[in-house]
């Protein structure tokens, strides 16, 4: 029996015959697939950090939100936020808090 189980005619040549009659696709391909929503909110999220790279920001991390955190606080901070050596970027939340941090790194740099 070369037909799959839903056939209708029940006379197909092979089961690829029978499965290109029937149009089936693949759910992953599907556009309404979770995994497609993952894959694009993947895609904002690299290509967010790739931006904050560029502009010489190093982010907590590679989700948008991280990013967009980091750039609010390079803001506050007048220069490019470093992970690495600033505080948390959520922290850096006034001008007097990136003051503070700007004397902060100053000193630990001399």
């Amino acid at each position: 029996m070369n037909c799959r189980e839903g056939c209708k005619t029940k006379d197909c040549a092979s089961y690829a015959e029978c499965l290109r009659s029937a149009s089936v696709t693949v759910a992953a391909l599907n556009t309404t697939s979770p995994l497609n929503d993952a894959f694009n909110q993947t895609k904002r999220d690299l290509a967010a950090y790739r931006t904050a790279r560029v502009n010489g920001i190093q982010p907590e991390g590679t989700s948008e939100a991280k990013v967009r955190a980091a750039e609010q606080a390079s803001k506050k901070l007048g220069r490019a936020y470093d992970a690495n050596t600033d505080p948390p970027a959520h922290m850096i939340s006034s001008t007097q808090a990136a003051k503070f941090t700007n004397r902060m790194t100053n000193a630990n740099s001399e």
